[in-house]
């Protein structure tokens, strides 16, 4: 006898998820697509004029009638600013269900020899891109464990943790301590029904890399490394963090979503 098969969908409405880095490029990406789907989004950046606008685009395009996007301004490596942003979401929205630390920055690219490649711009993209995960991550599954009903933990990561790029040492060891951190969390927090899982983007147009791309030289070199011969755009990015985030992962975690366009598979 066959029981009756239920998907579940891609519905996070009554679900509150906080999207770091959320006012532009994927993080925003992902935010508006959450907001769309249902979701009370509270989305973060460092510079205030960022936030605001990027807040009111969002309640003003992608917002249903039942949920709404807060923007706090904050930065992810600092713990008063991660206590702000929680507070902030339990003060709007009464709880806390996703997180999304997509909060990053690349550093200056960089020999490891040259002066360049310094200390301070070691400091800042560590801070960034891993002290900041670890901050928000331990703050936001305190909360989930009080509230006793689970959570989702998505961390962006990225192709270049995984493999070795010339002049981005710290930008590539920030990202591979994201994936460790993923399976690390996934197993500690699993007690509490909250899942760890990460996203590694491979080459994806965002408004931050549009100029480069838009060299035909530099983007066709980039396309020929990858199988499919393109670039990803933001919704093939959107698109999976939201999977993610609605039911349909429930039984994934503590391992990261390749999202490269086959370029690891020597295509």
């Amino acid at each position: 006898m066959h029981r009756e098969i239920t998907m579940p969908v891609f519905d996070l409405t009554g679900k509150t998820a906080i999207v770091t880095g959320g006012t532009k490029g994927l993080g925003f990406g992902i935010a508006a697509t959450y907001a769309r789907f249902g979701a009370n989004v509270v989305i973060t950046a460092r510079t205030a004029s960022e936030v605001d606008a990027a807040a009111m685009h969002i309640n003003e395009v992608y917002i249903t009638e039942s949920n709404k996007c807060l923007g706090v301004t904050a930065d992810s490596g600092k713990q008063r600013d991660v206590d702000k942003v929680v507070s902030s979401s339990i003060e709007a929205f009464g709880k806390i269900d996703i997180l999304v630390n997509n909060a990053g920055v690349s550093g200056k690219t960089a020999a490891i020899l040259s002066d360049e490649c310094s200390e301070e711009n070691f400091d800042l993209v560590i801070s960034t891109n891993l002290k900041g995960v670890f901050l928000l991550t331990k703050a936001v599954v305190k909360q989930m464990a009080k509230q006793g009903s689970g959570g989702k933990v998505i961390n962006i990561s990225s192709l270049g943790g995984l493999v070795g790029g010339k002049g981005l040492v710290a930008y590539g060891a920030s990202k591979a301590g994201v994936i460790s951190f993923t399976k690390t969390m996934a197993n500690e927090f699993a007690r509490y029904g909250v899942t760890v899982n990460a996203i590694c983007p491979g080459y994806v147009i965002t408004p931050l890399n549009e100029e480069v791309f838009s060299d035909e030289d530099i983007r066709k070199k980039m396309e020929a490394r990858t199988a499919l011969r393109r670039l990803g755009c933001i919704e093939e990015v959107a698109g999976p963090a939201l999977a993610m985030a609605s039911d349909c992962f429930g039984y994934m975690t503590g391992t990261y979503l390749l999202l490269d366009g086959g370029q690891t598979i020597g295509g």
